[in-house]
């Protein structure tokens, strides 16, 4: 099966439309073992592997604060030779053209649930901009430096963008990552296509384009709205959840995603290098590795695992031969209270990140940290969600 070029055009220098008119195989990766953390206040991208420090990268993110969007997103397509349209002369510039501001690769992140193209990853014709706030969102890598990140890091990678300097811990949402699990699933519409990364955004699989209604599919992973899915080819391929019922689940090996039960309390690492796993699963990915005798607030327990709050708020599990319970409380609920008429909590803090809930002006909020500008607050669920400083006191 041959590989055909997919012509992409992508507008502005956050790339802003990206049309595709033939079909365009890429392999990717199993679930990911890779995060990618990048600092805007530093322009440093830092690479992990299996929870751990991999390289750095020096980049460069947007030229105001707002413009490169905050909060953890996940990479979903991947081009090479990407074209770029000039919205202000109407010009169609292709890859490999010395003007194309966009260099010779594109990793698209999905930022609140669009297709990659708007906000991603690339090379630049101005490598002078590298390590400086110079972009209209995107960030943009060295040619060789992008080359070698481009050949690392499959779709699916999560991707945390936040203000402050790194801390050499990936702390980001691990639910934007591809989480393992295997089972059947079946088409429940007319017809779906299976595309090469999670978003319609992606490459459509030759052979794929038409699945029918019905049709059986092998799943191995899933991450937000997608099914990953080991195709008869062995390539894999994403579907929309919406698209298939399952009818088969078959739990792998380690990874029984065993019910959590809602408590609270502290737990310690008992040993030198603990991973903290993004699902209750062995075969989850790692997400951090612990340092012993590291304490961590318990959130929930169950037979084999412990779910545990991290200090940027998101949840992770640790299994219970690494860790254990210690006398010792919860860190303490502070009250605050909502100041304007309407404010919105959010899945991330980050201005455009999905609001989860409403809340009205006299409303009292269950503090439980600090992330930047943004209060940490504890859900009546034993969710997290963030909240602007500003908007409650």
């Amino acid at each position: 099966m041959g590989i055909k070029r997919v012509k992409w055009w992508l507008s502005g220098v956050i790339a802003l439309a990206v049309f595709f008119n033939l079909l365009y195989v890429t392999p990717v990766g199993a679930a990911s073992s890779y995060q990618i953390e990048i600092s805007k206040s530093k322009n440093v991208l830092t690479l992990y592997k299996d929870g751990i420090p991999y390289k750095n990268y020096r980049v460069a993110t947007g030229r105001t604060e707002d413009l490169t969007p905050e909060g953890t997103f996940t990479l979903v397509n991947k081009i090479t030779g990407p074209g770029w349209h000039n919205s202000n002369t109407g010009e169609d510039i292709p890859g490999g053209d010395p003007r194309n501001p966009l260099g010779e690769k594109w990793m698209g992140i999905s930022v609140n649930g669009d297709k990659g193209r708007k906000y991603g990853i690339h090379g630049t014709n101005k490598p002078e901009s590298i390590g400086t706030n110079a972009s209209s969102g995107c960030v943009r890598v060295g040619k060789e430096e992008l080359r070698e990140l481009y050949s690392i890091v499959p779709t699916g990678t999560p991707v945390w963008i936040h203000k402050e300097a790194s801390k050499g811990k990936w702390e980001g949402d691990p639910s934007y990552a591809v989480q393992p699990t295997t089972g059947k699933v079946k088409v429940s519409v007319d017809k779906t296509t299976i595309y090469d990364g999670p978003s319609e955004g992606a490459f459509v699989i030759k052979g794929y384009e038409n699945v029918k209604k019905g049709t059986e599919l092998n799943v191995i992973g899933f991450v937000q709205q997608w099914y990953q899915i080991k195709l008869n080819n062995d390539k894999i391929g994403f579907v929309k959840k919406a698209h298939v019922t399952k009818v088969q689940t078959v739990p792998a090996p380690g990874n029984n995603q065993e019910q959590i039960k809602d408590t609270s309390g502290m737990v310690q690492t008992t040993v030198d290098q603990a991973n903290l796993r993004s699902t209750p699963s062995l075969n989850g990915s790692v997400v951090q590795r612990l340092k012993k005798n590291t304490k961590l607030e318990l959130t929930g327990e169950g037979k084999d695992w412990f779910r545990v709050r991290l200090s940027s708020g998101y949840t992770g599990y640790l299994h219970k031969s690494v860790a254990k319970k210690i006398n010792q409380p919860a860190p303490t609920v502070q009250k605050i209270k909502v100041v304007v008429a309407l404010a919105n909590i959010r899945k991330a803090p980050a201005t455009k990140a999905p609001v989860l809930q409403r809340v009205k002006k006299g409303q009292i909020l269950n503090k439980i940290g600090s992330s930047g500008n943004w209060h940490i607050i504890k859900l009546s669920n034993s969710q997290t969600g963030f909240i602007q400083k500003d908007l409650a006191k």
